[in-house]
C-alpha cells in the first residue's frame, strides 16, 4: 500500500511540475506578445502627437497611467510597490519609441501617418497592459523570474524601434516584481 502512496504522489509532483512548466511558458508567450503589441501602438500615438503638434511628454496623463496600473497591479496580485520600476521603464520605452518615430519623420516626413484617435489608443494600451500584468502575475505563480526568461523575452521583443536598452530596462524591471501573497 505504501508503494502505491509514493506512486501516487510523485504522479502528482510529476503532473503539476509540467502544469507549472506549460503555465510558465505560456504566460511568457502572453507577456511578450502584450508588449510588442503595446510597443507597436506607439507609432500611432507619435503620429496623433505629431500631426496635432503635442509634445511626446505628458506628465499628467504618465501619472494616470502609473496609478491605473499599480492598482490594476494589485488586482491581479501583484506588489504595486515592486510593480512602480517596471511601469516607468514600459513608459520610458514607449516615449523613446514615439521619440524615435518622431525624429524618422523629420528626416523623411511620412504623409501616412497613422491617425487613430488618441482616446481609442488609450482604450487598446491600457487593455494591453492589463494583459501584461495578468501575465506577469501568472507567471510569478509558479515562480520568479529566470535569466532564462529574460533571454526568451529579450529574444521575443522585437516591436520596431525597441532598443536593447529599452528591452534590458524592462527585463530588469520586470524581475523585481513580486506577488502579493
Amino acid at each position: 500500500m505504501t508503494h502505491f502512496v509514493a506512486i501516487f504522489f510523485s504522479s502528482l509532483f510529476m503532473c503539476s511540475n509540467v502544469f507549472a512548466g506549460s503555465v510558465s511558458s505560456v504566460s511568457l508567450g502572453s507577456l511578450s506578445s502584450a508588449l510588442n503589441e503595446r510597443m507597436q501602438v506607439m507609432k500611432a500615438v507619435a503620429g496623433y502627437k505629431a500631426l496635432h503638434h503635442l509634445p511626446v511628454e505628458d506628465l499628467p496623463r504618465e501619472q494616470v497611467v502609473l496609478d491605473h496600473m499599480l492598482q490594476n497591479a494589485q488586482h491581479a496580485g501583484l506588489e504595486p510597490h515592486s510593480v512602480g520600476p517596471f511601469v516607468h521603464a514600459l513608459m520610458n520605452a514607449s516615449k523613446a519609441i514615439q521619440y524615435r518615430y518622431r525624429a524618422d519623420w523629420l528626416s523623411s516626413p511620412d504623409s501616412d501617418l497613422p491617425v487613430t484617435d488618441l482616446a481609442e489608443t488609450r482604450q487598446q494600451i491600457e487593455r494591453l497592459d492589463t494583459q501584461i500584468l495578468t501575465a506577469i502575475s501568472q507567471r510569478l505563480m509558479t515562480g520568479t523570474f529566470s535569466q532564462d526568461d529574460n533571454a526568451f523575452l529579450m529574444s521575443q521583443l522585437t516591436a520596431s524601434h525597441l532598443s536593447e536598452n529599452d528591452k534590458n530596462s524592462l527585463c530588469a524591471a520586470l524581475s523585481r516584481i513580486q506577488r502579493l501573497y
